[in-house]
């Protein structure tokens, strides 16, 4: 809506030029007694005070209501600023207009308790003010022209009053308005907050606008041009036009995306008005077909409206340069509504007595009388919320009653808990407290059980059943609603995983390091260790090990790298004594001995660092006066990795020396194996199984559950490494298993 002051010599006249079915006999008429009533009053702008009320009625006829408030608009404060009463309104101008000038008298004579607070006052305000639209909606109308012309002429007010009334303005009025539909004031009042809560940011925007106003009609008009010509060849008949978006929704954007306004383009829209529905959908195919749309962005207000009966079709695609446009598509129909409102009503009512067939087709198929009951329904609902008993109570119920993509619960204790629309009960726990979030179980909706996944409406009073043993599910976060919610249930797993992998490390630190008879006298002996992998405390470095990030071997490369020979010494001593030794001799007897480029049985020692056996890959390392040590090739011992680095000249190819395949069926030996997989109730026995199927017995089993993995070591005894692979190949297809490996005896 563009402000226009209006001239008060040729006041009936302007009003005619946008109202041609105005009363102007009776508008003549009120007009002269408003001024007269008023003469002696002047506004802080030292204007006549008749100026208000006149502005005031020029936007209620701006906007086609009827003449009764078109009147009431101009007697607005008569009751209150002057001396005349109800009886000479009702007297000269009828109870109709008296009773709307009387629903809109501001209340500063309202006879309130001596201990009312500020925010209670205006409590009573606004209840009265909502008491008065229940009984005729043209009340709310009059007072939102009325606050409308009071912001344009606001900077005339103390600096605290125009903080104060503008707050009030965009808390209150703005969401009022946009509930009963009035797209024109709407924009404007939240133009007009933006200009005094933020006036850099308003200045900014007007600045940029300014600046890329040709590039952005000329960006227009390269969308515009096109689309015109493919709906004119699909005989729809349309008006499209390109429509500036007003400064409060750039700068909500601007917040929103964080990015300055030069990054911006999306300034204006194109909007496409259209005879039908089927119209509608018919050209936002045409454009789907023209331009690349932007997935997600396709709103569909047609199907399912916004509680303000605003309906339209919105799309943004790519258009030239690969710029993003926004596009509107609707009816001439949804279009008054879009702008008009509740307010459109009266048009319609006066329509019905003219003959004018142009607005008729307009609205034919618009059911707008049960468009006004709805909104009075919601209003006597709203004034019946019994949650809403006092006025502080009142006001906040008022405040997220307004928006409709928030719904309002109620606490046991009678506390009001704003939710985003679709919220669960878990929203709900976590909105009271993160404990109370974390560990709930359960929830009563209304007194009745109901599961947490529910969705909850505006007025259900929710109780959270809670457990001290009760712990959130990582399936909570796709139903969740609230950003803390989820928030929490991602940062309660992830402490969780933190805590499992500081465990884990530390217990493998800890093993390791006793196997390797490693230890540390002061923190300054962890420091190297700490330097390599570029941790400050023994926690990130047990974080490490445990999420598998890095490897215990490499710690040890850091010892060896120091003390290798002393590493090397010590090895054979952390053996473990429990390894029968001569059942390893007598398994290595299988076979004639060790092949060395076709030598045999040379001075040979077995490792007993990995005790290598038949079938396993070895080399050897020449000794200086012991021989030759065979190792298997796999072999971790550190000091073994250290001297082969070092001195790799001294390292033999070697192979077991079979001779037959029969002689090896006669002996056993010990194996042990490590399996890996999902922590599945029936893996274990399933690999319990397949030892059965086999025929093998067990000498030991040990099961363990780590990070949601089951991990199982078996013991056992084979003929040799081709049977053990067998039993290998056997449990690798069981369904749940992720990986087996041999282990060191």
């Amino acid at each position: 809506m563009k402000e226009h002051i209006i001239n008060l010599e040729n006041f009936v006249e302007e009003i005619k030029l946008i109202h041609d079915r105005i009363d102007e006999k009776t508008l003549s008429e009120a007009f002269a007694f408003s001024k007269q009533a008023h003469k002696k009053q002047k506004r802080l702008s030292r204007e006549p005070f008749i100026s208000h009320p006149a502005n005031v009625a020029y936007i209620l006829a701006t906007l086609k209501t009827d003449t009764a408030t078109i009147i009431a608009g101009l007697l607005h404060d008569i009751l209150e600023d002057t001396d005349f009463v109800y009886e000479d309104l009702a007297e000269k101008f009828g109870t109709e207009i008296a009773n709307l000038v009387e629903g809109v008298t501001k209340l500063e004579h309202f006879k309130y308790k001596t201990n009312l607070t500020q925010k209670e006052k205006q409590a009573e305000n606004y209840r009265k003010l909502l008491v008065s639209v229940t009984k005729d909606i043209r009340v709310i109308l009059i007072k939102f022209a009325d606050r409308l012309h009071n912001m344009r002429t606001i900077e005339h007010l103390e600096k605290s009053k125009i903080k104060r009334i503008t707050e009030e303005t965009l808390d209150i009025y703005v969401p009022l308005v946009n509930r009963f539909g009035i797209a024109k004031i709407k924009w404007e009042l939240e133009d007009l907050c933006l200009k005094y809560l933020h006036p850099k940011e308003y200045q900014q925007i007007v600045e940029v606008i300014k600046e890329k106003r040709n590039e952005r009609d000329e960006y227009l008009e390269a969308i515009i041009k096109p689309i015109k010509k493919f709906l004119k060849e699909a005989k729809i008949e349309a008006e499209v036009y390109g429509r500036s978006k007003h400064f409060y929704s750039i700068y909500r954007k601007k917040i929103t995306r964080k990015i300055s306004y030069k990054d911006f383009f999306d300034f204006a829209a194109i909007r496409i008005v259209v005879n039908t529905i089927e119209q509608c959908y018919t050209s936002l195919g045409l454009i789907h077909a023209k331009y690349e749309p932007i997935e997600r962005r396709f709103r569909d207000y047609i199907a399912r409206p916004k509680p303000n009966n605003y309906q339209s079709l919105h799309t943004v695609v790519i258009g030239p340069k690969g710029k993003k446009v926004e596009i509107q598509i609707r009816t001439h129909q949804m279009h008054l509504i879009a702008e008009e409102g509740i307010a459109a009503h009266w048009r319609y009512k006066e329509l019905q007595e003219y003959s004018d067939k142009k607005y008729k087709k307009e609205i034919k198929r618009i059911e707008l009388q049960e468009s006004v009951e709805g909104q009075i329904n919601w209003i006597r609902n709203l004034l019946n919320q019994k949650s809403a008993s006092n006025s502080s109570d009142f006001i906040e119920m008022l405040r997220l009653n307004l928006y409709p993509e928030i719904i309002v619960t109620i606490s046991p204790d009678g506390d009001f808990i704003k939710l985003p629309l679709n919220a669960t009960p878990v929203d709900f726990a976590f909105s009271i407290h993160t404990k109370v979030g974390l560990r709930c179980i359960g929830a009563k909706v209304n007194g009745r059980m109901v599961p947490i996944r529910t969705i909850l409406k505006s007025g259900d009073m929710v109780e959270i059943i809670t457990s001290s043993r009760g712990n959130p599910s990582k399936d909570w976060i796709k139903f969740l609603k609230t950003s803390k919610a989820r928030q929490k249930v991602r940062n309660y797993f992830r402490q969780k995983e933190l805590e499992d992998a500081i465990y884990l490390g530390k217990e493998i630190f800890e093993k390791k390091c006793r196997k390797f008879h490693y230890k540390f006298k002061d923190k300054n002996e962890y420091s190297e260790i700490f330097k390599r992998f570029k941790v400050n405390n023994i926690k990130s470095l047990f974080v490490l090990l445990g999420k598998g990030e890095i490897l215990f071997s490499q710690i040890k490369e850091i010892f060896d790298e120091k003390e290798s020979e002393r590493v090397h010494d010590s090895q054979a001593e952390m053996e473990d004594l429990s390894v029968d030794e001569q059942l390893l001799e007598e398994t290595r007897q299988k076979v004639q001995g060790i092949r060395i480029d076709e030598i045999d049985n040379l001075m040979l020692n077995y490792a007993k660092c990995c005790h290598p056996l038949p079938g396993d890959d070895i080399i050897g390392y020449t000794t200086r006066g012991r021989g030759i040590t065979i190792h298997r090739t796999d072999c971790s011992n550190p000091g073994f990795l250290y001297s082969k680095k070092k001195e790799p000249e001294r390292i033999l190819p070697i192979q077991w020396n079979f001779s037959s395949r029969q002689k090896r069926q006669n002996k056993i030996h010990p194996a042990k194996i490590k399996v890996t997989g999902d922590s599945s109730s029936n893996l274990m026995l399933d690999i319990l199984n397949r030892f059965s199927k086999l025929k093998i017995a067990l000498d030991d089993a040990q099961v363990k559950k780590v990070s949601g993995k089951t991990i199982g070591t078996f013991a056992f005894k084979v003929k040799d490494d081709f049977e053990l692979q067998k039993i290998v190949n056997e449990i690798k297809e069981i369904k749940n298993v992720h990986y087996i490996r041999k282990m060191k005896i």
